[in-house]
């Protein structure tokens, strides 16, 4: 009997094996895969995420378009600086004119006022009674 202590161990069925088999399988799946629920709660944030991104989007402008914008822009001002800076040597230009031109209408205006308080002096020396006047004696000569 002392052949008791070395029984061997019956050996499996060949669907004994199938079914560890199987199982290490499914435990190996199950090890590499995650609970439905945490993986529809993460479907669910990132779908969340995805709508929030493209309303984003939606109220965004490219860069490229954006950078054509303002190249547009800076473009517009540098022409329209130079139109300024044009305006105003004209307008420099112009009140130098104003200025000689108000000079002009400064003198006619003293040489108007002579002319007319020298027609009131005529009108006035033609409205008196001629005076006899001494005729001026003829110097000899």
């Amino acid at each position: 009997m002392a052949r008791r202590g070395l029984i061997k161990p019956k050996r499996e069925s060949p669907q004994v094996k199938r079914l560890k088999t199987r199982v290490q399988n499914l435990q190996s799946k199950l090890a590499q895969s995650v609970p439905k629920a945490e993986a529809e709660a993460k479907s669910r944030e990132l779908t969340d995420r995805i709508r929030e991104l493209e309303s984003k989007l939606s109220q965004s402008v490219p860069k490229a378009e954006l950078d054509a914008a303002r190249a547009e822009a800076e473009s517009k001002t540098q022409e329209l600086q130079g139109k300024l800076s044009e305006s105003e040597s004209a307008a420099a230009a112009l009140k130098e004119k104003v200025a000689g031109l108000e000079s002009r209408v400064a003198e006619a205006e003293r040489e108007l006022e002579a002319a007319r308080n020298r027609i009131k002096q005529l009108e006035t020396a033609a409205a008196k009674p001629p005076t006899e006047e001494k005729p001026s004696e003829p110097t000899a000569g």
